[in-house]
């Protein structure tokens, strides 16, 4: 695939499907997938609206979801959630994976309807890297199951036996690794370094302004920013940009909304003043960014 064709939000199953034999999938809500794909050549951010686990077998990545960055070391599963931006910062030249690409209909027929897991679920989206040192033989075995399972054309109920066996892995890999946490002490920076992102993923769209997360912990501008700056090396300001921003290029290169109509989901009082915060962070007009991206 093209590392510069753009491929808008809705139609990345699809145009998976279309690069996956038959053999390999269950319509479009199942898709299975060895070595390289679009998640691992595509720069930049953007979104999908399916679930992917990569197993990787062999090499490493370094990837962001929603703008928290993660790296991960071969032998791992990283789990990819629907709606998330993501930005795949850089893959190992010896990476080997194998791929579960599932349908929001397909992972939400298996989450929805076991709800002791979604804690657990939650939990593993927002730490989407699972450890599978020691487990390399099962996780092949599992995944060729699986394979020879969507082989099995003749059978009525291999949709829903994959759906099984996927939460089977969930629960014992997922169950596993991401069991809870001991509590630990925060430092103060930590504590309001941690609520003021939690405060960003929520309104970032909205409030641009670091007066309105001050506000929000009970504390001033200064001392907000002075806190974020000592925990995670960047000022609240760059923190509150690089979000409003990220989001823009996923919409620039992942969707075909228009320049206004992202400027209108982004609350922008207007088309123009969208184009000149975009371009004085990226250096582009939103139109060149597109274009050239």
């Amino acid at each position: 695939m093209n590392q510069q064709q753009k491929i808008p939000y809705l139609e990345w199953r699809d145009r998976l499907s279309e690069i996956t034999s038959n053999d390999m999938r269950i319509g479009n809500d199942l898709l299975l997938i060895s070595g390289k794909t679009a998640y691992d050549m595509k720069h930049g951010a953007f979104r999908t609206d399916v679930t992917t686990a990569i197993i990787y077998l062999q090499g490493s990545v370094r990837f962001r979801v929603n703008m928290r960055e993660f790296r991960a070391q071969a032998p791992c599963m990283v789990l990819m959630p629907a709606d998330a931006i993501i930005e795949c910062l850089e893959v190992s030249a010896d990476a080997i994976t194998r791929i579960i690409v599932m349908s929001r209909t397909f992972s939400d027929n298996i989450f929805s309807a076991q709800n002791n897991i979604l804690p657990l679920y939650k939990h593993v989206v927002d730490n989407p890297v699972i450890d599978l040192r020691g487990e390399e033989e099962a996780l092949t075995t599992f995944y060729m199951m699986l394979k020879n399972l969507i082989r099995n054309s003749q059978s009525p109920w291999r949709l829903e036996a994959a759906r099984h066996l996927t939460l089977a892995l969930f629960y014992a890999y997922s169950g596993t690794k991401h069991g809870a946490a001991p509590a630990s002490n925060k430092e103060r920076k930590d504590e309001i370094y941690s609520k003021f992102i939690d405060l960003l993923q929520k309104h970032y769209k909205q409030e641009r302004e670091i007066g309105f997360y001050a506000d929000r912990l009970f504390i001033s501008p200064k001392y907000l920013s002075r806190m974020v700056k000592e925990a995670s090396g960047r000022l609240a300001t760059e923190w509150i940009e690089d979000y409003v921003i990220t989001e823009s290029k996923a919409l620039l290169s992942s969707t075909t909304l228009s320049i206004q109509q992202i400027s209108n989901e982004l609350n922008f009082p207007s088309q123009s003043l969208f184009g000149k915060y975009f371009k004085r962070i990226t250096g582009f007009s939103p139109r060149d960014y597109r274009k050239g991206n």
